[in-house]
């Protein structure tokens, strides 16, 4: 169980950092549902079995679930980002993140807003571990875009940013919506004109 005043001075760090909202929630209330890792497949997304922030490389919602439960407590925390759901989608042309990173120029308002996010969380993790938190861990969102090209799961290659890499919180089976609900957030689905990125901090 996290100290209430460190609690606070995590939302406070998280906002220094760049976080547009932050909140605690106790980790029993994260919502782990199946489900989550089904959209991975179903339709199939180009960074399953392929990213090695991405199923199956990373924890079921099963092992979610049993993890969670050796926690006490949570940050759910958000960073706006800076373009509207039209324009992601005009960049994207249907395709998704991963599909499209060989068109680099037309997505890397996104990428790099989703790398300050994954920055972010890390260091977020890491003010927390100085707290005292050793077990801090952080999820971040979206499938990992630190590298241009992932080395890929099957290459048996070892990830070139082992320290910054990331899952995302969906990755791990996490219901983003439902647990930025619990904690008194939101999330904007489909994403029309406020579209954020979201990550979960575990806090024991």
């Amino acid at each position: 169980m996290a100290d209430a005043h460190h609690l606070q001075r995590l939302i406070a760090a998280a906002g220094d950092l760049g976080a547009d909202r932050a909140a605690p929630l106790p980790a029993a209330a994260v919502v782990v549902d199946e489900r989550v890792n089904l959209k991975c497949r179903v339709p199939l997304c180009s960074a399953y079995g392929h990213n090695l922030m991405c199923p199956p490389a990373v924890m079921t919602a099963v092992e979610t679930r049993e993890v969670l439960a050796r926690y006490g407590d949570v940050l759910v925390v958000q960073q706006d980002i800076p373009l509207t759901q039209d324009r992601v989608d005009a960049q994207l042309a249907g395709r998704t993140y991963a599909q499209a990173r060989s068109d680099a120029e037309r997505v890397e308002g996104l990428r790099r807003s989703q790398n300050r996010f994954a920055r972010l969380m890390t260091d977020l993790e890491r003010a927390a571990f100085k707290m005292g938190y050793r077990y801090a861990a952080a999820f971040s969102g979206g499938e990992c875009v630190l590298c241009e090209e992932c080395v890929g799961q099957a290459s048996g290659e070892p990830c070139r940013h082992p320290f910054e890499a990331r899952p995302s919180m969906e990755a791990v089976g996490i219901d983003v919506v439902a647990t930025a609900v619990a904690a008194g957030l939101s999330v904007e689905l489909p994403a029309e004109d406020h579209p954020a990125w979201t990550g979960l901090l575990l806090i024991d």
